[in-house]
């Protein structure tokens, strides 16, 4: 098998949070890739980790990805501050001529991968377009290391990095099976300290709430954040969207802000948060050109923490536009132009610490990590669609004796997908076409 079907055979998807299939990624011809070690979501720590403790099986996974795509350079992009994962990985590469550092500031998102190529690279990836349009590759560092383990030692992915912090006893970067309970990861933590709490599942910023902790860790589950339920970010992630629409149309005062201080509209893209809220505003809620812009949004929330100055969520409302627009079937376009950085893009860079201060979140970031835990479950429900693209198909039934790392679902035939793999040893219990539970037996 090549380079392309052993990741494909492995299940290998993007473990930054988007998950897209790894191996269809790589099938591009490209000069340039970018390892994004920016880890710039505050509390998270397993990517850090990853290239202090894995550094030259990260870089040996980075040379795949250069063989696989034709590369001619391949960077691992971190920030200056990390110094122990700096060391590490420089002493890694050695005197490899096609790796290199790249050192970042400590900016929030240093990591969103259209800055990351723009701060490497000075491209700018296309408005609507992905960095391989602009002949780069971005993978996440777990993401490189499950390359080195496909390839290496035809490896599947059946367990992830994630952090489990916030309000739990000891908070901990925990190696943990697919499939496992949320509650299971923080209990091995602790448990929770606080008697009204709430999970976020991702980062601060970008993850979401998530109210049954018996769900399953994904391939895509980066952190597990416990807060109190009355924390400022519990209390902005689950502010209905006609709220925010009626209190924009209050107090939404057009000043820009919102704009001003977007990443996204800093390297050039069209755009324009506060046009977007006005023409809401104004109840124009039809795919116009303004509208349609809110698919250029990653979602950062640069706007909501720091820009506003009146606690609205451009945001938040740019989410639920996508949301609303993709249910109706609309593909967005975006015809080709020019596009250069704004001159103020250099002076713009929000510094990290001043997002955690905004956040409210010093005292979970002065906590000590316990590294290096892993879970051991009895059960395991393993969901049938952890990546984009295509739901997998079971390929196991109730009753099967399934191994670990063994594959349980397929990639529907001609479609985006990923393979599934067993993250323990046992019997399946339970088989639809959206979930597999699978139990140890004896």
């Amino acid at each position: 098998m090549n380079i392309s079907e052993l990741i494909k055979s492995s299940g290998v998807v993007g473990a930054g949070g988007a998950g897209f299939p790894t191996h269809v990624k790589v099938e591009a011809e490209i000069d340039t890739v970018i390892v994004n070690g920016a880890e710039c979501e505050p509390l998270l720590e397993n990517d850090k980790w990853l290239l202090e403790k894995e550094s030259k099986k990260v870089i040996k996974g980075l040379e795949y990805l250069i063989d696989a795509c034709g590369a001619r350079r391949g960077v691992i992009a971190l920030k200056q501050k990390y110094k122990q994962p700096m060391i590490a990985i420089k002493k890694a590469i050695g005197k490899r001529k096609s790796v290199e550092v790249f050192e970042l500031g400590d900016f929030y998102p240093a990591g969103d991968e259209f800055i990351l190529v723009y701060e490497v690279t000075g491209r700018i990836v296309p408005e609507g377009g992905i960095p391989l349009k602009v002949g780069c590759l971005v993978d996440n560092v777990e993401t490189v290391l499950n390359v080195y383990e496909a390839i290496e030692n035809k490896r599947p992915v059946t367990r992830r990095w994630l952090t489990c912090t916030g309000e739990v006893e000891v908070p901990s970067v925990v190696n943990a099976n697919i499939g496992v309970p949320l509650a299971d990861v923080i209990d091995l933590c602790g448990g929770i300290t606080v008697p009204d709490a709430a999970v976020v599942i991702g980062g601060p910023l970008m993850g979401s709430i998530e109210k049954d902790l018996q769900a399953p860790v994904t391939k895509t589950t980066t952190g597990i954040i416990v807060l109190p339920e009355d924390h400022e970010i519990i209390r902005k992630k689950t502010i209905p969207v006609e709220f925010i629409i009626k209190l924009s149309k209050s107090v939404c005062c057009q000043c820009t802000y919102c704009t001003e201080m977007c990443p996204r509209y800093l390297i050039g893209h069209g755009l324009k948060p506060h046009l977007i809220m006005r023409q809401i505003n104004l109840g124009i809620d039809i795919p116009a050109h303004i509208i349609k812009n809110a698919f250029l949004c990653s979602e950062c929330g640069l706007c909501e923490v720091f820009a506003c100055v009146m606690e609205l969520s451009p945001a938040i409302m740019n989410r639920s536009l996508k949301e609303r627009l993709i249910k109706e079937g609309l593909t967005p376009h975006f015809p080709e132009r020019k596009v250069e950085a704004r001159e103020m893009k250099e002076y713009r860079k929000i510094p990290t610490s001043r997002i955690v201060q905004r956040l409210g979140l010093s005292a979970y970031r002065e906590k000590p990590l316990r590294r290096g835990v892993k879970t051991d479950p009895e059960r395991i429900e393993l969901l049938l669609k952890q990546h984009i693209g295509e739901v997998s198909v079971p390929i196991v039934k109730v009753g099967d004796k399934v191994q670990e790392g063994q594959p349980i679902a397929e990639i529907p035939e001609g479609c985006l997908g990923a393979r599934v793999h067993s993250s323990i040893s046992g019997m399946v219990t339970f088989c639809d076409d959206e979930r597999v539970i699978i139990e140890r037996q004896g």
